[in-house]
């Protein structure tokens, strides 16, 4: 999907080419339930409810206007039902088990996240966490390994878009992302 398609405010989103890698990694094609652990604009449980329809969507999110603007995106891309709490992760979370788990935004909560991951990943279900900060990254990689997952993927991704600038073109770079993901053994 492009990033034209979603309504926006001043929420971050995660842009196109950083949300394809992320589903990706995902790999929802035969996954039942998906989880989205600070979800922002919706961006990510959006366009993998609408490209997976089996897939039942829970997102949390603890910002108003995050929760506004979803809520917005929900009806104004028509997507299937999505089970969207307001509040805090993992202590407003439900507990039971998720097939996949997107972490797009932690509020300082990464060890207990990633407890959750360990907890409530269902065996071989996929868990994929994006980072600008390179900190943050590393706490969640060395977290990750602290509850048992033991083989996690980073990579970086860099994306700049073509924009004219006078008489000529540049490419305009948006923030560089650092994508883990690993899955949970069977």
């Amino acid at each position: 999907m492009n990033d034209q398609d979603f309504l926006r405010n001043k929420v971050p989103m995660t842009k196109a080419e950083v949300r394809a890698i992320s589903l990706d990694k995902l790999a929802l094609t035969n996954k039942r339930t998906l989880l989205d652990i600070g979800a922002g604009t919706g961006s990510v449980s959006l366009q993998a409810a609408l490209e997976h329809p089996q897939l039942q969507v829970t997102a949390i999110e603890h910002d108003p206007d995050a929760l506004d603007i979803m809520r917005q995106n929900m009806t104004h891309l028509q997507t299937p039902p999505i089970e969207l709490i307001a509040g805090w992760a993992p202590a407003d979370l439900p507990q039971r088990p998720f097939d996949a788990i997107f972490v797009g935004g932690s509020g300082q909560q990464l060890p207990e996240i990633c407890q959750f991951a360990q907890d409530w990943l269902t065996p071989g279900g996929s868990l994929v966490l994006n980072f600008i900060l390179l900190e943050n990254a590393q706490t969640a990689a060395a977290e990750l390994r602290r509850v048992g997952f033991t083989d996690v993927e980073a990579i970086e991704v860099r994306v700049s878009h073509w924009h004219a600038l006078g008489k000529g073109h540049y490419f305009k770079p948006q923030n560089p992302t650092i994508i883990l993901s690993t899955r949970k053994e069977r």
